[in-house]
């Protein structure tokens, strides 16, 4: 009787514990996975609230994302991401990419979650260009003087900071691309690499205008910038192995930009640049303003406004070094808005121009048909509706092709001057046998193999942190670097 009363215990409590355990509801939409967004709300303990015919909000007491269906665009605490892929519909819900959750969404909302973070110690900064290589060039000046200028400046700052800071370069020369990631290997571990750049568009003068900001793009992911596949998106690179930390250092650093010295948020992007591609520790592209826009030549050339902006980098590379020696969150846009409120006031600058997700409703015009019109400057960041060219016939052999060696065209491609350049590639050969069953060719969890969330004290992905962490953390490093001094 008490072995029947024994057996009946421990089945009744297997069956509460698989009740309690909540698994992923993952589903394969065109050709790759993805999770219904109320799960992702969920999981985040978020509420979602319709926004518009195509627009969904998930809201807490504190955080707040945007999604828009059929768009790569989503909004997380006010700041602009770019996602790897569409949100789709399925059966009347929303879906989002199982890539874009581990890459995109889970390092901006629980950074202090980074499962392999190692405290920063050094930071090396990168002016781009230098020697006879000057960048973009306008009535002002050169982009290589104006990327020294905000790096030495980040420098001296950090510096006071107390953090080991160096530069690829310090004076007018030119290095190679890939010579620069590689210097900071001889900083050895807890380095971040940061580089420094301005923008432009095609044109001298141009409405292109604001911020935006790089990381490496995910292995089996278009560019923010692009919407095709190539055989390079299939490529292994080093800066793979920093996806997630990349994502965080991104997200620090221009969450202080914006939030301090308000431009255009043009988003935080993807992008396959060299330096991003062959770093050997976490990596980010800046981009500072366009040499091309008569409004932000003016401010790049203002020694007061510069000097703002340099401050404002380094304050973001602080908050990422207290992110990695004691996991503290790094401040959001909004905490820099109302700490500093009084003096963004009386700066003159806009502080929540229009972009994207909502901007419509933000602006006041309603829903007014032709309320675009009535911006001063085009959404250059529009995209229209997304598609993949190779997708899905082409996929396998697109694999194939990485596998098999770096693609020559794009190792040839200038990145830098290319990165908006939406070019063709040529058809593919025809397929060996039959494309119908591709997909069983194909790793059972997608190409990417890097569907990781961070750890959680609850929900479908609850592991003992504390274990985990306590790897990576020493007491002795878990020091918070004071911003007193900038």
């Amino acid at each position: 009787m008490h072995v029947r009363r024994l057996i009946l215990i421990l089945v009744l409590s297997c069956v509460s514990a698989g009740a309690a355990e909540a698994t992923w509801d993952v589903r394969t939409l065109g050709g790759r996975d993805y999770v219904p967004l109320t799960q992702v709300a969920a999981f985040y303990k978020m509420r979602i609230v319709p926004r518009g015919g195509n627009g969904v909000a998930l809201l807490s007491d504190t955080r707040r994302m945007d999604l828009l269906r059929g768009s790569r665009e989503a909004r997380i605490d006010g700041v602009k991401h770019w996602l790897s892929f569409p949100v789709l519909v399925f059966g009347g819900n929303l879906y989002l990419s199982r890539m874009d959750l581990s890459k995109t969404i889970d390092p901006a909302m629980r950074p202090h979650r980074l499962p392999v973070l190692d405290p920063v110690r050094a930071v090396l900064l990168d002016p781009g260009h230098g020697g006879h290589d000057r960048g973009a060039v306008n009535r002002n000046g050169t982009e290589k003087s104006y990327n020294l200028a905000i790096s030495l400046d980040v420098q001296r700052r950090l510096r006071e900071a107390g953090l080991r800071t160096e530069l690829t370069r310090s004076t007018d020369r030119f290095i190679p691309l890939e010579a620069r990631p590689a210097m900071a290997a001889r900083l050895g571990e807890g380095t971040i690499f940061v580089s420094i750049h301005c923008n432009a568009a095609g044109q001298t003068s141009s409405s292109a205008t604001g911020y935006e900001i790089y990381t490496l793009t995910p292995r089996g992911a278009p560019n923010s910038n692009d919407s095709f596949l190539t055989r390079r998106s299939f490529s292994a690179e080093p800066g793979h192995r920093f996806d997630h930390a990349n994502q965080a250092l991104s997200a620090a650093i221009y969450h202080a930009m914006l939030g301090r010295l308000p431009l255009f948020d043009r988003g935080m992007k993807r992008a396959r640049f060299a330096v991003l591609r062959r770093a050997v520790t976490p990596a980010v592209l800046v981009e500072c303003g366009f040499m091309t826009s008569p409004r932000d030549a003016r401010l790049l050339h203002d020694p007061i406004w510069r000097a703002r902006l340099s401050d404002s980098i380094a304050r973001g590379i602080i908050e990422f070094c207290n992110l990695s020696r004691a996991r503290k969150q790094p401040k959001l846009l909004a905490q820099y808005r109302k700490e500093e409120a009084a003096q963004l006031a009386g700066m003159g600058f806009e502080d929540n121009p229009l972009a994207g997700i909502g901007a419509a409703l933000q602006s006041g015009f309603g829903l007014a048909r032709g309320w675009r019109g009535l911006l001063p400057v085009p959404l250059c960041e529009d995209i229209g509706p997304f598609k993949l060219e190779f997708e899905p016939e082409g996929w396998t052999q697109l694999e194939a092709w990485a596998s098999a060696g770096e693609d020559a065209r794009s190792m040839s491609h200038d990145e830098q001057s290319a990165m908006m350049e939406q070019s063709e590639w040529p058809d593919l050969a025809p397929a060996a046998g039959g494309m119908r069953g591709w997909r069983e060719l194909l790793p059972a969890h997608g190409l990417d193999h890097g569907f990781q969330l961070f750890e959680s004290e609850s929900g479908p992905l609850s592991e003992d942190f504390g274990a985990a962490t306590s790897r990576h953390i020493r007491a002795v490093e878990m020091v918070e670097i004071s911003g007193g001094a900038l």
